[in-house]
Formats: structure tokens, sequence, C-alpha cells
């Protein structure tokens, strides 16, 4: 069902996707839930706006595990990249659930490019991004989880993990629910790619300065940091996490407590992480607590 969307995006095909989608689904973009034809038009409307500007699109990566698909996917223009996460829950055809998370703060340059060298926009906002939904609930039930407050990757887990990959998998959960700098050897290679966002994080041979230094980063930024999962859905060798922060962030009207939103894809070779990307929705962050992303 992911074909869907890209049908949508390289073929500007409303159709399919709208014949898929039925009364009860709901699409997911900015942090909100979209509910019924009519605004899930607008949806497709504003997508094929995005399409007008983009230069090109490319899967980055894709799995398939039961009746969800999810795929990672980057727009490219001549001056800036822009990844989104789309993951597809379906039953007999039927889209039951579309959610999408997207870099917005570029896609927000990406789609004010031309504007911008006119001087005419500004830049950070994208005019249709979606207000956030008001409530920020778990996908985490702690009544499915008696025994625990603290998720583990085999409390969220959809799909199966091999003994090697989810023993890998859960080293990388600690690595970064946990602190964990020392672990990040064993989880990385020098040749991981990891990017949050647009930006590369760690490129080839600088493995654990620049991992450990962005930890640190946020372990520096987000004051009394917890880190919890909400989702794991593993194929073979890929995995998309649904994981959240809470943290405490200093603004001008000092502390506010915050719950950031994180959905990564990942990508193993020989049990080694090969790429690892990480989609944060600043601007509906923005939107939502009055105050932007602290990096």
């Amino acid at each position: 069902m992911l074909s869907t969307i890209q049908q949508l995006l390289e073929k500007r095909d409303t159709k399919t996707l709208t014949d898929a989608l039925i009364h009860s689904s709901r699409w997911l973009l900015g942090e909100r839930l979209h509910y019924g034809p009519v605004q899930q038009r607008g949806l497709m409307a504003n997508w094929l706006d995005i399409m007008s500007r983009s230069g090109s699109i490319e899967q980055c990566a894709t799995l398939q595990s039961g009746n969800i698909d999810a795929g990672l996917f980057c727009l490219t223009s001549s001056s800036s990249k822009t990844y989104f996460v789309t993951m597809c829950e379906h039953s007999d055809g039927a889209i039951k659930q579309l959610l999408q998370w997207v870099d917005s703060a570029s896609l927000a340059k990406h789609c004010n490019a031309d504007e911008n060298e006119a001087g005419s926009t500004n830049a950070t906002s994208v005019d249709f991004w979606p207000e956030p939904d008001p409530l920020q609930l778990s996908e985490f039930d702690p009544q499915l989880h008696q025994y625990t407050t603290h998720a583990g990757i085999s409390d969220v887990l959809y799909g199966s993990l091999s003994d090697a990959l989810n023993t890998k998998l859960t080293a990388w959960w600690h690595i970064w629910q946990g602190f964990d700098s020392a672990g990040i050897e064993s989880v990385y290679t020098g040749e991981s790619h990891l990017s949050v966002n647009s930006t590369v994080v760690n490129g080839e041979g600088t493995t654990s300065s620049s991992i450990a230094s962005w930890l640190t980063q946020l372990e520096g930024k987000l004051h009394r940091r917890y880190s919890q999962l909400e989702q794991v859905v593993a194929d073979n060798n890929s995995v998309l996490v649904r994981w959240r922060i809470d943290a405490d962030i200093k603004t001008d009207n000092g502390l506010v407590r915050v719950r950031l939103p994180i959905v990564t894809m990942l990508t193993f070779k020989q049990n080694k992480i090969e790429s690892e990307y990480w989609v944060i929705d600043a601007l509906a962050f923005e939107k939502r607590f009055s105050t932007p992303l602290p990096f």
C-alpha cells in the first residue's frame, strides 16, 4: 500500500490513494490526525504543491511487516534535501492509517526557495502546515504491560527479529535511552551513516567522536531527559522505531517541559548499523510549545 503514496508523489495520481482510503482512515501529518475525504484531499493537494517545487524524489529505505509498510523518502532540489517517513497500516486493500513524519524545517526552506530569492517569504514556515493536535497520547499502553513502565524492544515489536539483531537493537536503544556512550562502537562502524533530519551527524571514519558528540548534545540541551519507545516495526535487516523524549528545555520564559516525537529508520548489515535516519517535525514542535527546537 506504500505504492499509493509513491504514485501520488511521482505521478500525481490522486485516484489510487483516494480509492484506498475509507471513511474511518486517519492520516497523520504535522503531528495532527486528519479524518474524512475533505481533510485528506487537502493533504493530497499540499503534497502535489510540494512536488511541483521539487527536483526529484528518492526512496532511500523500505520495509514490509505483516499489514504495515514503511518507507524513507528524500526530496531533493538544487539547494536542499528533505527526508520524510511514511508508514501505512492496511487491511484487505484498504488503508487504516497513513502516518507521515517530515523534516518540516528543511521542507520550509525547500518550498520557499524561490520566494526567498525575491526576499518576500520566511524560510522557516510553511503556510499549509497543520496545527498539531493539542493532546500528545502515547502509543505505549501500560495496561498491556502491567509489569514495566519502561518499554523494551520486545514490548513494542511488530514483526520479528533474529536474536543477534534484537541484541544489537537493544544495545542501540541503551545508547539513546540510557546515555550509554561506551556502547557506540559495538553498534556503529566507521562507515555507518547517521542523519538527523538533513544534517549528517556521522560520516565515514568519524564514528566515535561524532555520534558521541550528538549524544552529549542531546543530554546537555534536554534536561531531565527521559526516552520511551512507542513502536518498533521490523523486517529482515530494516527497522522503524517510533520513540519520544520528555525533557525540560530552557526558553526565554524559563524551563518548559516538552515531549519530542522522533521516528528513526535503521538498516543493518552484518549486525551493525549501516544507515540511520532520524526525522523530527520541527514546525510541529514549535507550534505546540511556542519555542524552537534547542538543536
